[in-house]
């Protein structure tokens, strides 16, 4: 009895432990960005994204919505003409509520707006979204193509006076990276799309570790799809070995920050690029991306 009485405080805990229920969330990983709905039906996504270990939610920063009449003062956040959005505000709630960190896009610029009038809108931005810390400048669409990199370095100074710990990703598709002094605009991050039919291997990393130069590498983002219309199809099976062999190549790889995946679900009338299809279910590629 006595010895029963000494167990019983060591058998009550072992109990407890045995009761605290465990999460089936993987474990968040820096190395994991996605770009996907905030939500959908009413209903938050980020507990998903959370379930899938998600470290940045990425979404756009469209210059030519929030400055659609020119500013008095550009660099006020508080100026009238300035319509921020909504849904960035609440992509960072959301997100910091279930401890993903936000990544704005910077793209488009105003009818009347030209490129020395760029800084001024990120000095803006920064302000306006103190708790962003990573922006990626540009989405290969900017047009003409000679003033991109004036419109990196420019951005990447705005950003590092606002806060030393803003990083910028550059690149993104544009191929014109030089001033013209012929020094190569600023950066922390390459950004560049690996999306391929075949996965990414040693050698192809290292090709664009080449042309990324110094700068880490910032992949994505990756669109792989499972239906017609685009230029390749992969099976579901496919698509989820893709993400797998690029998570296990990338993961311990200093030279990496990230990959980005472009999609949650598939949506009806485009390919289906999502890791859940567009009721919901979760394709097997949901799975090798939360395992990464």
């Amino acid at each position: 009895m006595r010895m029963m009485r000494r167990l019983l405080p060591f058998l009550l805990l072992c109990l407890a432990v045995l009761l605290v229920p465990t999460s089936a969330h993987a474990a968040k990983s820096q190395k994991k960005a996605i770009w996907g709905p905030l939500e959908i039906d009413g209903e938050s996504q980020f507990p998903v994204y959370k379930d899938l270990g998600v470290g940045t939610y990425q979404m756009l920063l469209e210059w030519d919505k929030v400055g659609v009449l020119e500013p008095l003062d550009a660099k006020d956040p508080e100026d009238a003409s300035y319509e921020w959005s909504d849904e960035i505000d609440t992509a960072i709630s959301e997100a910091k509520g279930s401890g993903i960190k936000v990544a704005l896009s910077i793209t488009g610029k105003p009818s009347w707006a030209s490129a020395s009038d760029y800084k001024d809108f990120v000095t803006a931005a920064a302000k306006r979204y103190k708790d962003v810390r990573t922006w990626a400048i540009g989405d290969g669409k900017v047009s003409p193509a000679k003033d991109y990199p004036r419109m990196l370095d420019d951005a990447y100074v705005a950003l590092k006076a606002a806060n030393k710990s803003n990083k910028v990703i550059g690149a993104n598709g544009n191929t014109r990276l030089k001033l013209a002094n012929g020094k190569e605009a600023r950066m922390d991050y390459f950004g560049t799309d690996p999306t391929a039919r075949k996965a990414p291997s040693k050698s192809s990393l290292n090709a664009l570790k080449k042309k990324a130069g110094d700068h880490k590498l910032w992949l994505g983002p990756v669109s792989l799809p499972t239906s017609e219309g685009a230029s390749f199809r992969l099976t579901q099976s496919a698509q989820a070995s893709w993400i797998k062999t690029a998570f296990k190549l990338i993961k311990s790889d200093s030279d990496v920050a990230a990959l980005s995946y472009r999609k949650l679900r598939d949506e009806l009338g485009a390919p289906f690029t999502g890791l859940m299809d567009s009721d919901g279910e979760k394709k097997p590629s949901y799975n090798a991306y939360k395992q990464g």
